[in-house]
């Protein structure tokens, strides 16, 4: 099929994949319908639009250098700020809440291949909700290259679970402002306090504001995930080339696994060292993004539309799994409604999105916090994933 940018022109797919990123992010926090669609989105679609009017190739050797190069790349850089031992000490009620919501979001996910047991790796799928239901995207990114997900599975959750958040924020508002839950659960008074300048941003203008980064800070970012990227390579190599345990394989012969082990065992026992590189979740971002516009450049419309509903249904599953189990321990043991409500959201969003819904809703006091579980979320739902795939007997991703 004949294109306006041939595959092989390499240097113009570059420049096209870069301006639709920025031109996502720009959107995303200049209006706030683009804040609620999400950059995320709005690469995928941006992918899918220039492919489908033939101005965007549907294979390049780009493609597969983003892959294979740009997105390892981004997991540890979103993972700098992950000490451990900050999350639990400074998210004090938020990280007890957070961790009731991610067994609730474990158990709604083990739901999902009993209902859709006829379906077509429905295990590989389920793995991957997993992940993606404990801290966002990023971990079902990770998922996917652990197990063999169909890559229209990995399209629609994209499209349809970002668009699910958006839903949910939007639910939790109407919830948090309504007399029935005013009635029944405890609420913080000291939460509601304006954001004076942010509040005339957009969520994700404000998540994003500008901070202090230098030449020097980028490229330490950039040197130290090139490193751990390495040296997770490495490490994988020769674990796989030693036939290990079914276990060991999985977790130390896979690179994406690796990444999040090494990266949160540095942050955690050196936070200073990584967290004093600014910049890192800018470029993660970005880089993400990136990688984001090919999966919708290569994608199947039809595959996605077809399975889109099963992404739906299943994200239902989990929030109505999380709200039956929250809402009721948190009015038997008086959790604010606050809490709640962030905690889901970063759990099943991911820590933009937390910050997103505590910014519009005026929840100061939460939005560290919140960012900070969601970081949890982000390392654990690896793992999580992991688990679920190995009960639901997920097949091997093989590259």
């Amino acid at each position: 099929m004949n294109t306006l940018i041939g595959g092989n022109e390499t240097l113009l797919v570059w420049m096209a994949v870069i301006a639709i990123v920025a031109l996502a992010i720009s959107v995303e926090q200049k209006w706030k319908w683009g804040a609620r669609v999400s950059s995320t989105v709005m690469c995928i679609f941006g992918g899918i639009i220039f492919a489908n009017i033939r101005v965007l190739p549907f294979e390049s050797p780009v493609y597969g250098a983003i892959g294979s190069i740009v997105l390892p790349l981004s997991i540890p850089l979103l993972l700098f700020k992950a000490d451990l031992k900050k999350i639990i000490r400074e998210s004090g009620r938020t990280f007890k809440v957070f961790c009731v919501t991610v067994i609730a979001a474990f158990l709604g996910t083990m739901l999902v291949p009993v209902i859709f047991s006829n379906v077509a790796s429905i295990s590989e799928f389920s793995a991957m909700l997993g992940g993606a239901v404990t801290g966002g995207t990023v971990n079902a990114v990770a998922l996917s290259r652990v197990f063999a997900v169909p890559t229209e599975y990995l399209f629609a959750l994209s499209i349809v679970g970002n668009f699910f958040v958006g839903m949910m924020v939007f639910l939790f508002n109407i919830l948090y402002n309504s007399q029935f839950f005013k009635k029944r659960f405890v609420y913080s008074h000291t939460d509601n306090i304006e954001l004076d300048a942010e509040a005339s941003m957009t969520a994700a203008a404000a998540f994003w504001k500008s901070k202090d980064i230098s030449l020097k800070n980028i490229a330490q970012a950039i040197a130290m995930t090139f490193l751990i990227v390495g040296l997770s390579t490495i490490i994988a190599r020769t674990v796989t080339g030693m036939n290990p345990p079914f276990v060991i394989g999985q977790l130390f012969g896979n690179i994406f696994l690796l990444m999040t082990i090494i990266t949160t065992t540095i942050a955690t026992l050196f936070p200073k060292f990584l967290s004093n590189i600014k910049g890192s979740d800018e470029l993660g971002t970005l880089l993400m993004l990136i990688w984001f516009v090919t999966i919708g450049s290569t994608a199947n419309i039809i595959e996605i539309i077809r399975d889109g509903y099963i992404v739906l249904i299943s994200y239902t599953i989990v929030l109505l799994s999380c709200c039956l189990i929250v809402f009721s321990l948190g009015r038997k043991f008086k959790w604010d409604i606050e809490n709640m409500m962030a905690c889901m959201n970063a759990s099943i969003g991911g820590p933009p999105t937390v910050a997103a819904l505590c910014i519009s809703m005026r929840w100061q006091r939460l939005i560290v916090p919140g960012i900070l579980v969601g970081l949890f979320g982000v390392i654990v739902g690896n793992f999580i994933g992991l688990i679920v795939g190995n009960i639901w007997g997920a097949l091997p991703f093989v590259p």
